[in-house]
């Protein structure tokens, strides 16, 4: 994406912030929040197929922004859904796809005898796919104005700041 190394202002953006009190320092990172989240989960929405990608990708997205950066995550729900999916750990299904399989499973008869039966698993996923489509395909595109929104806003609240008089 973008690497603070080659850019002169998202470091001069950083030291600004790291500059600034503690609890303007807050608050900034709070409205950048406020500003970034709806703007990654748009994104997500609009890429996301159908319900299923929504409950297990959208569901679960989030922004954090600090002095750090702006980190977007998504599929962060730990919580499983009603067929036992937890998105946090079994999201690739839906960012990648997945090729359907033919697999043997055991199992116990109510009499107690083991037997084996095929299983068709994956069917639900869409075909396996290099790039993600969801949640890469957002962030990739949507990256850059994020970072920048990010910039705008901590510029935004610092000029905003009164200044303190300094006596000597």
């Amino acid at each position: 994406m973008l690497d603070v190394r080659n850019s002169r202002e998202l470091q001069a953006t950083i030291l600004a912030l790291r500059g600034a009190q503690r609890q303007i320092r807050t608050g900034i990172n709070k409205e950048a929040r406020s500003r970034i989240r709806p703007l990654w989960q748009q994104a997500l929405n609009a890429r996301a197929r159908d319900e299923m990608t929504r409950r297990i990708i959208v569901a679960g997205a989030r922004a954090t922004a600090s002095d750090r950066g702006v980190t977007v995550h998504a599929a962060t729900r730990r919580r499983p859904l009603s067929g036992g999916l937890v998105p946090a750990f079994e999201w690739a299904g839906a960012e990648f796809g997945a090729r359907t399989k033919r697999i043997e499973v055991t199992q116990r008869s109510r009499a107690g005898r083991s037997y084996k039966r095929p299983l068709t698993i994956n069917r639900q996923f869409h075909g396996r796919q290099q790039d993600g489509m969801v949640a890469f395909d957002a962030a990739s595109e949507v990256g850059t104005k994020i970072v920048a929104l990010w910039v705008h806003t901590v510029v935004d609240e610092l000029t905003q700041i009164p200044a303190v008089e300094v006596v000597a």
